[in-house]
C-alpha cells in the first residue's frame, strides 16, 4: 500500500512539475571589461568627419546601475 501511495504521489509531482511553464525568467550578462578602442584607436577620418571614442559610463536606471559601453561620436 505505501509503493502505490508514493508511486502515486512521485506521478503526480512529476506531472505536476512538467505542466507548469517557468514565468519568471533571468537574464544575466556578464562583462569583463570595457576596451579602450573598438577598431579605429583614439580617433579616425570618415568622410570629412572626425569621430573620437567616448568611454563607458555607469548610470542610474530605474533604481538600477546600468553600464553604457564606450563608442565613437562625432568631435565638436
Amino acid at each position: 500500500m505505501k509503493k502505490k501511495l508514493v508511486l502515486l504521489f512521485a506521478i503526480l509531482f512529476s506531472v505536476s512539475g512538467i505542466s507548469v511553464p517557468s514565468v519568471n525568467a533571468i537574464d544575466i550578462s556578464i562583462g569583463v571589461s570595457d576596451r579602450p578602442y573598438y577598431v579605429h584607436g583614439p580617433g579616425y577620418w570618415s568622410g570629412g568627419v572626425y569621430y573620437v571614442w567616448a568611454p563607458g559610463y555607469w548610470e542610474w536606471y530605474h533604481h538600477h546601475k546600468r553600464w553604457h559601453h564606450g563608442y565613437y561620436r562625432i568631435r565638436h
